[in-house]
């Protein structure tokens, strides 16, 4: 097995059973690479991988927007989709200047951005922590306070 090969199959495992949070954090690290890709590529002049990753980062980019619920994410929602919209846009510029400087600019905000995204999922991990059922701590036979009644509601909903 190459070592492409093990990370595609990683990342795939990894993904399928990930929250949406945890797909926009792989999506981000999938963008990252990209852009990284291409600026090396720019760098040793390849032209092929350099449009290779470039293409990429722009599907990457449009699959993030497309997970963006404008309908109900208000001023939020608008400003991450200004934001995929200006990495796009100096994506392009770095393409018609050749220039990886553009691409390593776009990869540290692209990075901040994760990070942000990546607290969201540390913060929604650590609420579903708190607020999770402790079993085994009151149980129908041995304790005689226990109730039946549900003391957590279920959502489905993102």
């Amino acid at each position: 097995m190459t070592n492409t090969t093990a990370s595609l199959q990683y990342r795939r495992a990894a993904t399928q059973h990930a929250s949406v949070v945890g797909l926009v954090i792989a999506l981000h690290d999938t963008l990252v690479g990209n852009i990284r890709r291409a600026a090396a590529a720019i760098e040793r002049n390849d032209i092929q991988g350099r449009c290779d990753e470039l293409v990429h980062g722009f599907k990457v980019l449009q699959q993030l927007e497309s997970m963006l619920d404008m309908e109900n994410g208000g001023q939020t929602a608008l400003k991450i989709q200004r934001f995929y919209a200006h990495v796009r846009g100096q994506l392009l510029l770095a393409q018609f200047k050749l220039s990886p400087e553009i691409l390593h600019r776009q990869i540290e905000i692209v990075i901040e951005v994760r990070e942000a995204w990546q607290q969201v999922d540390n913060d929604a991990a650590q609420n579903r922590r708190q607020t999770a059922p402790v079993y085994g701590a009151a149980h129908p036979v041995t304790d005689p306070t226990f109730s039946a009644e549900p003391r957590l509601s279920f959502s489905c909903s993102f």
